[in-house]
């Protein structure tokens, strides 16, 4: 299995994961992210907050904050042509607070973040 099948599997099982809690009246766990916003590339949407909100890791059960560090994930891409504004898993204003969030984790991410899991969204 090539990576880009692997990067779909593993969004598609996320995706079923999180209808499966809502079907069954669960709420998705929120999660946080870190550090202030700064500008986007031209062709990636902005957060739909940018606050301290987007921080918050509150509700994470230890499972989560681990996955979240697999894929070492930080909330300021040292790469500007890789970052969660253009990734194809950032979903925009997804968590309860309005920060966005992501397909392979839970918990807030910012649009300036990366992790190891980056792929480039399809234009």
């Amino acid at each position: 299995m090539n990576r880009k099948n692997f990067l779909k599997s593993v969004a598609i099982g996320a995706a079923s994961s999180s209808m499966l809690v809502a079907a069954c009246g669960g709420d998705a766990p929120k999660t946080e992210t870190t550090t202030a916003p700064e500008a986007a590339p031209a062709e990636a949407a902005p957060a739909a907050t940018t606050g301290d909100e987007c921080n918050d890791l509150t509700g994470l059960t230890e499972a989560d904050v681990k996955q979240r560090e697999s894929v070492e994930y930080v909330v300021k891409s040292a790469d500007l042509e890789k970052n969660c504004a253009n990734c194809r898993f950032m979903q925009i204003g997804t968590q309860a607070n309005g920060c966005n969030g992501c397909q392979l984790f839970k918990g807030p991410v910012k649009p300036e973040g990366n992790c190891k899991s980056w792929f480039k969204k399809d234009a």
